[in-house]
């Protein structure tokens, strides 16, 4: 296999994996039947817009860690963070169970003298380990726990850390390019959010550790979008290599959208991750952005 063979593989598999992974993103949605506007918020998990499955699913469960809006100065006010507690069913039937939930639904109203900008929404889920491994008496097993603090494991299948970082934007008045706000891996706009019409080229900045991230023959970086209207119903997605930091695309309808970037990092005894030795193989980091084409 000659090398552009070899990265194509390598970038199928990779694509594979983070279509078939959960996301996390959030939900924001502006309305100004009454002036000066409000902006109904929630979170989202799964894998299709705007709403796919509970946050603490028994099929895959985040913990949020938090859950803010910054205002345009990027002052922070802490957002009503769900409960993270297994969802058991409240009523079960020959045909169904019944499933109660909490997607951190809320209101932000706006007020007449609200400071005019670009206010983010973000929201950041705990650091989960996963292990899969088969244990001393030969069954396959999964726990959301590093593999020091198993006693029972004959071999190990996977052992990741996992965390995302989510946002969304809302606008008072006039957009104005947002700042980074220091997450670990951060989609950051360069084009106007609050105005968007199909066709129109969207230009986004992908940082890590406040760092583009640009591919290599090691790491095949690239973001992938989609829509509610376009792509998720068929199960594919438009996808830009991120260079020096940059990508971009085009919306190819109205609705809402999300962009997505999956990084994974492996641990090793003498690289930046060695206190993650004996804990997990591999970390990885997931990011998204939600916004609204007209």
């Amino acid at each position: 296999m000659n090398r552009i063979s070899a990265l194509l593989a390598a970038a199928t598999l990779s694509a594979t994996a983070q279509v078939q992974a959960h996301s996390v993103w959030i939900n924001s949605f502006e309305s100004h039947a009454h002036e000066p506007g409000h902006t109904m918020v929630s979170l989202g998990w799964g894998h299709a817009l705007p709403m796919d499955d509970l946050l603490t699913s028994p099929n895959g469960r985040i913990a949020i860690e938090r859950f803010e809006l910054f205002d345009p100065a990027l002052e922070k006010t802490a957002l009503l963070v769900p409960e993270f507690k297994l969802s058991t069913p409240e009523l079960e039937t020959d045909n169904f169970d019944l499933f109660a939930g909490d997607l951190g639904t809320q209101k932000i109203a706006l007020k007449e003298g609200s400071a005019k900008g670009v206010y983010q929404l973000s929201a950041v889920s705990k650091p989960t380990f996963y292990t899969q491994y088969i244990d001393k008496d030969g069954r396959q097993r999964m726990k959301l726990k590093s593999k020091d603090q198993l006693d029972d494991i004959e071999k190990v299948l996977m052992s990741v850390k996992y965390q995302a970082f989510a946002k969304s934007y809302l606008t008072a008045g006039e957009w104005t390019a947002p700042e980074p706000l220091g997450h670990a891996l951060e989609i950051v706009p360069r084009t106007d959010l609050s105005d968007l019409h199909v066709g129109d080229l969207v230009e986004v900045e992908v940082l890590f550790y406040g760092e583009p991230l640009n591919a290599t023959a090691k790491s095949i970086e690239y973001i992938t979008a989609h829509s509610s209207s376009f792509g998720q119903s068929d199960g594919f997605y438009l996808m830009s290599y991120i260079k020096e930091g940059k990508a971009q695309f085009r919306v190819q309808s109205a609705g809402q959208w999300m962009i997505s970037v999956s990084h994974k990092d492996d641990v090793t005894p003498d690289g930046p991750l060695a206190d993650l030795q004996g804990k997990a193989e591999h970390v990885y980091t997931g990011a998204s952005l939600t916004f609204n084409v007209k």
